[in-house]
C-alpha cells in the first residue's frame, strides 16, 4: 500500500512555509493593517492542498502560489494601487534619486519585519512537533470565516432615515457599502447647487483693500500637533480660526483648483477639471475690479502645477519674481525653493506701488513638501524646523504689513498636509489616501489696517471648507468691512453662520468621508469600508 502512495503523482501536504504566510496574514488583518479577502485567501488555501507527489508539479504549484501570496497581500493592503502609481509614474520619475533613496527605506516597517523574523522562528521550532497546516485551516474557518458568515446573515436594521447632508448622527454600527454610496452621490448632488454670496458690483464708495492668500503646501493641524508647533505665538495674532476646515484632498494641484473654485460648493475630484467659470474666485474679484496677482517660491513645473491653474482654473496673473531671489531649499525634485520671507516681501514691495488699486494675490509656497533639504545636503530636512521657520516668517511679514499701514485681509489657507506621523494604514509621508488627519488644515484670517479687533480669535467651530471663505470675502465686501476703522459689523457677527461642508476628500483614486459619526474609505473599485483607525 505505502508503494502504491509513493508511486501515485498525488499526494496530500501541509502548507509549509505558507503557515508563516497565513499566521502574518491574520495578525495583520485583526490589527485592520490590511483588509482579508476570504474567497482569495480560500481558494489559495485548496490551490496549496491539492495532492501532487511529482517534485517538478509541486515546485512549480509553489512559485505560482508565493507570486499569488504577495499579490494578494498587496492587494488586501492599503497601500497605493497599481493603477494609482500608473497615472502618477511621471511624477515618480522627476523625484531625485536621494529622495527616492529615503522613500523606499520608510516603506520597510521593521517592527513587522522583526515579528515576521519571530513567526518564522516559531514555525521551524515547531514544524516537527504540531501539524501547523490543520492548525491554519482551523483558524480560517473558525476564526474568520464563522465571524464574517455572522455578521454577514445577521438581519439588518430597518430605517427609513434618508442620507443626511449637514447632520451626521452618531451610530455605534458600521454603515454598509451602499449608504454611505448612495449618501456620497446625495453629497455630491447637494454640493452642486451650492453657491458663495458674492456682491454683483462694488461702488465707489467701497474701501479700497487688497486680499491676500497664502496656500502652503504640507501643512496640518496634525502636523502641527505632532511637531509640538500647534501653540506657536503667530496663531494668537489672528482674528478667525477655522478650527474644522477641509482642504478636501491631499495633493497639491488639486487642492489649489479646489481653492481657485471657492465660489461653488464641492465638486468630485473629476469635475473639479471642469469648472464652471462662475466657480473661478480669482475672475470673480477681478470682475469687481481686483486686479491679480501670482506669487511662489518655486517654478510651478513639477506634475504641470502652473499649466493646470492656468488651463482649469482661468487663473491669468503672471508669476511674480522676486528681484533677489535668495535660495533657502532643494525640493524632492532638485527644483530650487526660494526663501518665503523673499518671496513674502516681494508682495510687499509691489502693493506699494499700487497705493490705491484693490488687490487679489495668490501665494503658493513649497518649503515644507516632503523631501525637501537644504542646499548641497543629500538628506532631507526635517519637517518640524522648516515649519517653525515657516511660521516664524509668517509673524515677520505680518508685523511688515501692520508698519505699512495697508488695508488687507490675510488668508492663510493650506493645501493639505505632510503626513508627519501618519497613521495605521498609511505610513508617515505617504499621502495617496487622503485621510482627514491629513486634509484638516489650520485655515487662518486677519483684518489689517483696523482697530480695536477682539484680542482673542474667533473661532469658527464647525466642518467647513472652501465655500465658507469664499462666502467670507463676499461678506466683507458686502459689508463694505474695511470702511469703518473697527469694522462695520462686529467680527463674531461677520463668521456667524457660515456654510458648512460634510468631511468629504478624494485623490484621483481614493475616497475618504464622515458618515453617521465614523469615517469611510474607499479606493478605486472597492466598496466603501469603515476607515481603520
Amino acid at each position: 500500500m505505502t508503494d502504491l502512495m509513493n508511486r501515485s503523482p498525488f499526494i496530500l501536504r501541509g502548507f509549509g512555509w505558507f503557515n508563516v504566510f497565513f499566521a502574518a496574514e491574520f495578525l495583520l488583518a485583526a490589527g485592520d493593517w490590511i483588509s482579508l479577502n476570504l474567497v482569495l485567501n480560500a481558494l489559495l488555501m485548496v490551490w496549496l492542498l491539492v495532492p501532487l507527489n511529482r517534485p517538478a508539479l509541486a515546485l512549480g504549484r509553489n512559485v505560482a502560489g508565493w507570486i499569488a501570496a504577495l499579490a494578494l497581500i498587496y492587494a488586501e493592503s492599503w497601500l497605493p494601487g497599481l493603477e494609482s502609481l500608473t497615472a502618477n509614474a511621471k511624477n515618480i520619475q522627476d523625484f531625485s534619486w536621494d529622495y527616492l533613496t529615503e522613500l523606499a527605506g520608510d516603506l520597510v516597517n521593521w517592527q513587522m519585519a522583526a515579528w515576521l523574523v519571530v513567526l518564522a522562528a516559531l514555525y521551524l521550532l515547531l514544524r516537527n512537533w504540531l501539524r501547523l497546516s490543520v492548525f491554519t485551516v482551523l483558524y480560517f474557518a473558525a476564526g474568520v470565516v464563522l465571524p464574517w458568515a455572522w455578521q454577514e446573515l445577521r438581519p439588518a436594521d430597518v430605517t427609513d432615515e434618508t442620507a443626511p447632508i449637514l447632520e451626521a448622527k452618531t451610530d455605534a454600527g458600521a454603515a454598509d457599502n451602499a449608504a454611505v454610496a448612495q449618501w456620497h452621490t446625495a453629497f455630491l448632488d447637494y454640493e452642486k447647487n451650492r453657491r458663495a454670496r458674492l456682491p454683483a458690483g462694488l461702488s465707489e464708495k467701497d474701501t479700497p483693500f487688497d486680499i491676500l492668500i497664502l496656500n502652503i503646501c504640507s501643512l496640518a493641524n496634525d502636523d502641527l500637533l505632532a511637531s509640538d508647533l500647534d501653540r506657536h505665538s503667530v496663531f494668537s495674532r489672528f482674528n478667525l480660526v477655522f478650527d474644522h476646515f477641509n482642504s478636501a484632498t491631499s495633493y497639491s494641484g488639486p487642492a489649489t483648483l479646489r481653492l481657485l473654485n471657492m465660489a461653488c460648493g464641492q465638486p468630485s475630484h473629476d469635475a473639479l477639471y471642469n469648472p464652471s467659470p462662475e466657480c473661478q474666485i480669482m475672475n470673480r474679484l477681478d470682475r469687481l475690479g481686483f486686479k491679480q496677482h501670482l506669487l511662489m517660491d518655486h517654478a510651478g513645473d513639477y506634475d504641470d502645477y502652473l499649466k493646470t491653474l492656468r488651463d482649469k482654473a482661468g487663473l491669468t496673473a503672471p508669476v511674480s519674481v522676486p528681484r533677489r531671489a535668495n535660495v533657502r531649499y532643494m525640493a524632492f525634485d532638485d527644483e530650487p525653493i526660494t526663501d518665503d520671507l523673499t518671496v513674502l516681501r516681494e508682495w510687499l514691495r509691489i502693493a506699494r506701488t499700487e497705493k490705491a488699486v484693490r488687490s487679489v494675490t495668490l501665494m503658493n509656497f513649497i518649503s515644507l513638501h516632503d523631501g525637501n533639504r537644504l542646499p548641497r545636503h543629500a538628506r532631507s530636512e526635517n519637517f518640524k524646523p522648516r515649519a517653525k521657520l515657516l511660521l516664524d516668517q509668517l509673524q515677520t511679514f505680518m508685523r511688515d504689513i501692520e508698519k505699512s499701514g495697508r488695508k488687507v485681509m490675510l488668508i492663510v489657507l493650506p493645501e493639505h498636509g505632510a503626513a508627519v506621523r501618519g497613521d495605521r494604514i498609511q505610513m508617515p509621508r505617504l499621502r495617496d489616501i487622503p485621510s482627514f488627519r491629513i486634509t484638516e488644515v489650520p485655515v487662518l484670517v486677519k483684518f489689517f489696517g483696523l482697530k480695536d479687533l477682539p484680542t482673542a480669535p474667533v473661532h469658527v467651530t464647525g466642518t467647513t471648507s472652501y465655500l465658507a471663505v469664499g462666502d467670507l470675502i463676499g461678506r466683507v465686501l458686502s459689508e463694505n468691512y474695511f470702511s469703518d476703522p473697527k469694522g462695520t459689523v462686529d467680527l463674531a457677527d461677520l463668521a456667524a453662520d457660515l456654510p458648512r461642508t460634510n468631511p468629504v476628500s478624494e485623490n484621483a483614486q481614493s475616497q475618504v468621508l464622515a458618515y453617521k459619526g465614523r469615517d469611510y474609505l474607499k479606493q478605486g473599485d472597492k466598496p466603501w469600508v469603515p476607515y481603520p483607525h
